[in-house]
Formats: structure tokens, sequence, C-alpha cells
């Protein structure tokens, strides 16, 4: 009987582990970030806005920050200051 319980533990772990992962895909924002005279984009999963930085993910690069007044922000669902709202 306690490993019926065991087992039915580690299935319902990893149904919530599943879910909780795909729920946070959809909300990962990707946005593109242009410098002020069009010579750099970078398109990028947005991590977080901290103390004037743009935190996102580049592919081949990583993490990288970005100062908001070097760049400008594109989001196709919403206005990026929308967005940052929720950081």
């Amino acid at each position: 009987m306690k490993l019926r319980a065991l087992i039915e533990v580690v299935i319902c772990a990893g149904l919530i582990a599943i879910l909780a992962e795909r729920g946070a895909a959809q909300e990962a924002a990707v946005i593109t970030l242009k410098s002020l005279d069009g010579s750099v984009v970078m398109t990028g999963e947005l991590q977080g806005f901290e103390a004037g930085y743009y935190n996102i993910v580049v592919a081949g690069l990583g993490l990288v920050s970005i100062a908001v007044g070097l760049v400008t922000c594109q989001f196709t669902r919403i206005d990026c200051a929308a967005l940052l709202s929720r950081f």
C-alpha cells in the first residue's frame, strides 16, 4: 500500500511540474531590442527589468543586460511599457 501511495505522489508531482513549466513557457515574452541607430538588433526572452536595464536571454550569448536609453523595445502582443509593468 505504501508503494502505491508513493507512486501516486511521484506522478502528481510530475504533472504539477509539467503544467507549471507549460504555464511559464506561455508567459515568456520574446522581445526585440534595437540600437537607436538600428545597427544592432537582439531578440530574446525577457527575464526582467531592473534599474533601467532590460535583462534578456539571447541565443548564443546568454543573459544580456542592456540600458533602456540605448535601445528601442518591440513586443508583438502589447506595448513594451505595459510588459515591463509586470516586472
